[in-house]
């Protein structure tokens, strides 16, 4: 379990980085709203995740499929955009806090959530 956790945990480094770059380049450069860098880094990073996640912490199969797998991945990835929507949503519009800062603040426990789901539902195979 330590291992998967590792792995798994490097992947959503690098997964951070892919989708902090979109966010940041999104929000800061482009000026969309907040809500809508969101999407789209997390659009791009849940395919960015699937498959490594897939070939290399999980191996649910020996092949990268886009089967009931995916379908599942997809939909753990999106109850937890949508919690993190409304968290993030909550502590900017409500709290008046950066949303940068208060996205950052949020990703430990979607980390934490995110591997759960994969481990013992979405991505459930023979690791």
């Amino acid at each position: 379990m330590q291992k998967l956790f590792s792995k798994f945990v490097i992947v959503g480094a690098l997964n951070f980085i892919v989708t902090f770059v979109i966010f940041t380049f999104s929000l800061q450069i482009i000026g969309v709203k907040y809500i809508y860098a969101l999407i789209v880094a997390w659009c791009i990073g849940i395919l960015f995740t699937y498959i490594l996640n897939f070939i290399w912490v999980f191996r649910p199969e020996k092949m990268l499929s886009f089967n009931l797998y995916f379908v599942k991945y997809i939909f753990a990835g999106g109850v937890s955009v949508i919690v993190n929507l409304i968290f993030l949503s909550a502590l900017v519009e409500i709290g008046n806090y950066n949303p940068f800062w208060s996205q950052v603040s949020l990703l430990p426990l979607i980390l934490i959530f995110n591997f759960s789901t994969a481990n013992w539902w979405s991505m459930k195979g023979e690791h």
